[in-house]
């Protein structure tokens, strides 16, 4: 028994299929196999299982059967089917009976299955913690039931926990899907989902015959203002520069971090002498706000080179270099301006 991996119950007649889920398995999980559900029924109330998993069709009891008795003897177990058949009556059988937290087809994907006996061991830590909190929250009230104004409070308290933590497990996966696409200093898009989007959008442009502007930008002296500054101000100036992007841009327009203090910009539906207007405003704006600095206020500045598709290129790399050359130029020539790749046309400060 290994106290470090979930605990899960596998309960199958045919022992073939308990071989190969014991392989697939026993390097996530603590397993135990059981092919008599009669006997996995004695070990389930003692065996503090977080999933139990269980073929529907068996000779002595069916699945849903034993996952029906199982919820009543372990109420916080995770409880999965795994079946070849899905038939309607028994799907809804199973989900009245036994509150099925998912089926699995046989037969099944390797990968697929570690995923789900993953997610059911979250699923079953979350019901065991949320168990311990409405207890604790229920021995407070028991408390102070003597004392009705506190008493009121408290229950708008715990009302509130109890919407909290459920609006929390709603959420989980929003949460943590925005976490893996959002640079953690500047909350726009990190690289990887940046890639996502800009490739949908040239494949969209593609198909209906749309421009794309494309705009790399970076901050001028940056390394010099985060030496003199220190690197905490120089974090909050890089944070202020993204929002000061994201509220000069359009809602269709898609902004990352690109990497240091380097941002790109895709601009749907708009040409290069369109996008040179957006970035002009985009330089102006950073030029015409004040950072503080640790002793005295600062001025920041940005360059900006940008490309155009479909005529600088046909693919993300292609844009991305164009407008980086663009980007190059633009620093060469001094700074702070906008600069486009073939068109040979600029925005300056003189």
């Amino acid at each position: 028994m290994n106290k470090d991996l979930p605990r899960i119950l596998l309960v199958d007649d045919e022992a073939e299929n308990l071989k190969a889920l014991e392989r697939t398995l026993r390097e996530h999980f603590d397993v135990v196999v059981m092919s008599d559900p009669l006997e996995a029924l004695k070990v389930v109330g003692k065996g503090n299982f977080e999933v139990v998993v269980s073929d529907q069709r068996m000779p002595k009891m069916t699945g849903t059967e034993l996952l029906a008795k199982v919820a009543k003897l372990s109420p916080l177990s995770t409880r999965i089917i795994l079946t070849a058949f899905t038939e309607v009556k028994e799907i809804l059988d199973a989900i009245n009976r036994a509150e099925i937290y998912r089926f699995v087809t046989k037969p099944w994907d390797n990968n697929d299955l570690i995923a789900t006996l993953k997610q059911a061991s979250v699923t079953h830590r979350l019901r065991k913690e949320n168990k311990e909190l409405v207890e604790k929250l229920e021995e407070q009230n028991r408390t102070l039931i003597t004392k009705e104004r506190e008493l009121k409070t408290l229950n708008l308290e715990l009302e509130k926990k109890v919407e909290e933590r459920t609006q929390e497990l709603r959420t989980a996966n929003a949460r943590l899907s925005e976490l893996a696409m959002t640079d953690p200093l500047t909350k726009v898009l990190n690289r990887r989902a940046f890639f996502e989007k800009f490739d949908h959008e040239i494949e969209r442009s593609r198909r209906y015959t749309h421009p794309i502007c494309v705009a790399m930008i970076d901050v001028d002296h940056f390394k010099l203002f985060n030496d003199m500054e220190g690197h905490p101000l120089g974090d909050e100036a890089l944070k202020r520069v993204a929002n000061i992007l994201k509220a000069n841009i359009r809602k269709i327009d898609v902004l990352c971090r690109y990497g240091g203090e380097e941002f790109c910009l895709v601009m749907p539906e708009t040409d290069v002498s369109v996008g040179l207007e957006i970035c002009e405003r985009l330089r102006n704006a950073i030029e015409t706000t004040v950072f503080q600095g640790a002793e005295q206020k600062a001025y920041l500045t940005i360059s900006i080179g940008i490309s155009g598709f479909p005529e600088d290129g046909q693919s993300r790399a292609d844009l991305i270099q164009m407008a980086d050359q663009a980007l190059y130029a633009a620093k060469k020539a001094g700074r702070n301006r906008v600069v486009s790749g073939q068109h040979n046309a600029s925005f300056f400060v003189s």
